[in-house]
């Protein structure tokens, strides 16, 4: 029950009581069936109805504001003529006690502001300022409880009296004004509300819609629409909605209707939208049923998104699966892949097969462990030291050949690569993959080439050796002997017969150091007698001699022993590698450089000639290029060519000497 503040009255200046009367009737009926956006007019106009049939000078209806705390605002008015205007607000400090009562909810009736009580001397103050009279201050309430703000009618000319029956026909007029406002208010929650659900639906790329079953229509936002093709303007019925959607996925949608119908579960249903374009497309949509009081379904309401990107996304990576299963299995690839924060590991059958894992080791990191427990011990540090190294970071992925010790089949060689697919914050590895392959066979094919072609070598060595020592031990020694005899008889000879002879014996001694030059190149016994890096001299002061190459040396001080392996491949590398700068370098100088490096020795042979391109080497150069490869290789070193166009070439041969390598 509100409390009423009254203040002696005197009877008003009254118009027609019948008119006063079908105003306020009429503004009953004409305020509840308003539009939301029509009210704010609609009030302001009946307030100057009131206040001209009543002869009030103005009134105005205050609301509580959002913006300022303790503070009133006039949100609509109908002022006097000539007259003071309402302020944009009050405040607690400017009136302080009219402030509480119409907080309280409180019936203010003033006819002369001398009725005011002693408290409110601030509110007299501000009240004459203002020019006010006689006041009338009516709560607003909602519902019966909640206060939204008042209303207030004010005499500026003469004071005047607030009787009874005015104040309860003027308290009808404001409740009716009220309930219009809280109307309005609902109105406009629901418009933000529903203009929020919108924005965040287009945000998200969804439409949303509303099925009638009452009538058959489907209501639906502009992008629904635009997603199952309905024009702007399109009265959509059921029957339309299933016109659009493939004819297979027709079943499907009606069966997750009438699901969602008799469960009033989420209906949850995939489709294809036909276009005009004839490419479907994919729309997810979810919805829920609704009852009325008697529950009946009379509408299912929901929201649709455009999964078709999703879905092709989807069609691709089963593809590109399918086909890297394909090339996998055709390769004879294992694919592993480790989870360390959730300690699992997922493994296919071909690694699991390749590792010989039982199956009580599949669960969790057991094949890990497993096939770290069956590493070669010879390669174990190895391997496990590249296994660190990718985990801490030091590296993104390492490709090795190992040999792995399989429980059933022995000895197997494996190649595998590994990578990281995700790193925590310190940069540690947390998810890897990697692929293991068999190159057992590989490796034994491998073995027999690199054999057969050692035995070629030292046979094609022994031979050399053989035809060398043919050469110095027994064809020189007899041109040795018919040069002797050609002098003797130049010596004896006259005239013509005597230059006949000389140019015999002149010809004997050039084709005796050509042989003896043929022996050194087949078999250097310097190399066996001085060592490398005499024979290496040797050789370049030979080319030298022969006008092929200007070679210069920079040999340093080499081991005491060097295994006769490896000083023969670097010595047979060094060969053809001066024999491809002079017959393609077009160089005028070389360099022959000799290091111990990393426990074995590092050759390298530059020039400053055209340089070419290691990938398209001539024919003659790419297959001294290959022999000297191979040599390498069996002596288990490297071999390493660094050339372009125009910029010379650099031959970089390295082979260990920590033991004698094969020949």
């Amino acid at each position: 029950m509100e409390e009423i503040v009254h203040t002696p009255a005197s009877m008003p200046r009254s118009g027609s009581r019948l008119e006063f009367e079908t105003l306020i009737s009429d503004l009953s009926s004409k305020l509840i069936n308003l539009p939301p956006v029509a009210v704010d007019g609609e009030i302001e106009a009946a307030l100057g109805r009131v206040c001209e049939l009543l002869d009030i000078d103005y009134a105005v209806l205050w609301q509580w504001s959002a913006a300022v705390a303790d503070a009133i605002t006039p949100t609509h008015a109908f002022p006097a003529r000539g007259g003071p205007q309402p302020p944009e607000a009050i405040s607690q400090e400017q009136y302080p006690w009219l402030v509480q009562q119409m907080r309280a909810g409180h019936l203010v009736v003033l006819s002369s502001l001398d009725d005011l009580p002693a408290e409110a001397a601030v509110d007299l103050k501000y009240a004459r300022l203002g020019g006010i009279k006689s006041s009338l201050c009516l709560p607003l309430h909602v519902g019966g409880e909640t206060l939204i703000g008042a209303l207030a009618f004010n005499a500026v000319q003469t004071p005047r009296g607030w009787p009874d029956p005015l104040v309860k026909r003027l308290q009808l007029i404001a409740q009716v004004f009220a309930n219009a406002l809280a109307r309005q208010r609902a109105d406009e929650v629901l418009r933000e509300s529903e203009e929020r659900r919108n924005l965040a639906a287009d945000a998200a790329g969804a439409g949303l819609w509303a099925i009638d079953y009452g009538s058959g229509v489907i209501w639906a936002t502009a992008r629904t629409r635009s997603m199952f093709g309905f024009t702007p303007d399109e009265v959509v019925t059921l029957e339309r909605l299933q016109s659009t959607i493939h004819p297979d996925d027709r079943g499907p949608v009606r069966e997750a209707l009438e699901r969602s119908a008799r469960s009033r579960e989420l209906a949850d249903v995939e489709c294809r939208v036909m276009t005009d374009e004839g490419r479907d497309r994919w729309v997810l949509s979810r919805g829920r049923s609704h009852l009325t009081s008697a529950g009946v379904v009379d509408r299912v309401t929901g929201v649709s998104i455009d999964i078709s990107e999703r879905k092709r996304e989807q069609q691709a990576l089963v593809t590109s699966e399918a086909r890297l299963a394909s090339a996998a299995e055709l390769a004879g690839l294992a694919f592993y892949e480790v989870d360390y924060d959730e300690g699992s590991m997922y493994t296919d059958d071909r690694l699991r097969d390749l590792c010989g894992v039982p199956p009580d080791r599949v669960e969790g990191l057991g094949v890990l462990g497993f096939w770290m427990a069956h590493l070669h011990p010879d390669d174990r540090p190895q391997v496990l030291g590249l296994r660190r190294r990718l985990h801490e970071g030091e590296r993104d992925h390492f490709s090795h050949e190992y040999r792995y010790l399989h429980p059933d089949r022995g000895e197997l060689w494996v190649r595998h690569l590994s990578g990281t697919a995700a790193r925590d914050a310190a940069g540690r590895a947390v998810r890897t993959y990697g692929v293991l392959r068999d190159i057992t066979e590989r490796k034994r094919v491998e073995d027999e080439r690199h054999d057969l072609s050692r035995r070629l070598i030292s046979v094609q060595e022994e031979e050399r050796a053989l035809l060398a020592r043919e050469l110095h031990d027994d064809v020189s020694q007899r041109l040795a002997v018919l040069a002797i005899d050609a002098g003797r008889a130049e010596l004896a000879a006259e005239g013509a017969q005597a230059v006949a002879m000389q140019a015999v014996r002149e010809g004997l001694v050039r084709l005796s150091d050509d042989i003896h030059s043929l022996a050194y190149q087949l078999h250097p016994s310097i190399l066996e007698e001085l060592g490398l890096a005499e024979a290496l001299r040797a050789e370049g002061e030979r080319r030298a001699r022969r006008g092929q190459l200007d070679v210069a040396m920079d040999l340093e001080a080499l081991p005491p022993v060097v295994p006769v392996g490896a000083a023969l491949c670097l010595f047979r590398v060094a060969q053809e590698a001066l024999n491809n700068v002079a017959q393609h370098a077009r160089a005028r100088a070389a360099t022959v450089t000799l290091r111990q490096v990393d426990g074995g020795l590092l050759l390298a042979v530059s020039d400053d000639g055209a340089g070419f391109d290691p990938g398209r080497a001539p024919k003659g150069m790419h297959l001294g290029l290959a022999g000297m490869r191979e040599r390498t290789l069996l002596a288990g070193g490297t071999l390493d060519i660094e050339s372009a166009p125009g910029q010379g070439t650099k031959v970089i041969a390295w082979v260990p000497v920590d033991g004698e390598g094969p020949a």
